[in-house]
């Protein structure tokens, strides 16, 4: 009984001392790439290192106080940016899809064509308004990103 205390002891000393050196180790804790723009987070330690940039420049800004708002403004253009041209390509799908289903339904059906298609152009509409809207937002996230960019670096 006595041995089998010991050696579960020595396991779970073991067990906590190798994830203190995984952890003790540096890491990447976010990573994201968008428009051109991209960040990853480095933890080594407490201490976060962050590599920020475009395709023209890069830069490694440990956080502190005065730049932890401006590096989480960058962060959060970046991650809009890649929501956005994901929210375009669906909306783009959308749109490709219903004139696909205009088109079969022009060819189709002969009575209440002119009703049909108002419906359809509805939708068509619509999903041309999403498209300008999720284009708009992207491009509003990357001036974001320009502007938090210069300012860190």
């Amino acid at each position: 009984m006595r041995i089998s205390f010991i050696l579960f002891v020595m396991t779970v000393f073991l067990f906590n001392l190798s994830q203190t050196y995984v952890f003790a180790s540096s890491q990447t804790v976010a990573e994201k790439k968008a428009g051109g723009f991209h960040y990853s987070i480095i933890a080594d330690g407490e201490i976060l290192t962050w590599s920020i940039g475009d395709g023209k420049k890069q830069s490694e800004i440990q956080e502190g106080k005065k730049n932890q708002r401006g590096l989480d403004q960058f962060r959060e253009a970046v991650n809009e940016m890649s929501v956005q041209k994901f929210s375009l390509i669906i909306y783009i799908l959308y749109l490709i899809f219903i004139g696909i289903i205009g088109y079969t339904l022009y060819k189709r059906v002969a009575k209440k064509r002119e009703e049909l298609m108002a419906i359809v152009a509805l939708f068509a509409m619509y999903a041309i308004y999403k498209c300008y809207r999720a284009y708009e937002l992207f491009v509003e996230a990357q001036w974001d990103a320009k502007y938090y960019l210069a300012v860190l670096t």
